[in-house]
């Protein structure tokens, strides 16, 4: 009778993937959007201007993408809380966010070239590889 002892290596791959490191990305929130041009979520032809709210947990990696359709266009995503709808987090161009603290958020996208506004985003929020 053998008895099986597990090496170095297997024991820290099993503990790697309990802890969810070994693990693919994750999508936490992806959609289209109106950009933010009229400052409100939802305006009065009943365009959706924020994201739905989507949970962030302190300490985790997110990963934050979008683009917005039209010819001359930048736009600026906004983090904001979900309850006080604050300004948490923002950014100018694609990249990486780790929250603070845990708590429900949105997306906006603020349009930052003059003149332009009223376009489609497109987003994708995942935690990080």
């Amino acid at each position: 009778m053998y008895m099986y002892i597990p090496s170095v290596q297997s024991v820290l791959t099993a503990g790697l993937a309990l802890t969810g490191m070994l693990t693919e990305p994750s999508t936490v929130a992806d959609g289209k959007v109106m950009d933010y041009a009229v400052e409100k979520c939802v305006d009065a032809d009943g365009n959706k201007r924020c994201t739905k709210p989507f949970l962030v947990t302190k300490s985790t990696c997110y990963k934050i993408e979008w683009k917005t359709d039209g010819a001359l266009t930048h736009t600026t995503a906004e983090v904001r809380d979900a309850g006080s709808y604050e300004l948490v987090y923002y950014r100018d161009t694609d990249g990486e966010w780790t929250p603070k603290k845990g708590e429900l958020v949105y997306l906006d996208f603020k349009p930052k070239v003059m003149g332009t506004g009223n376009d489609t985003v497109e987003y994708k929020v995942t935690t990080c590889e």
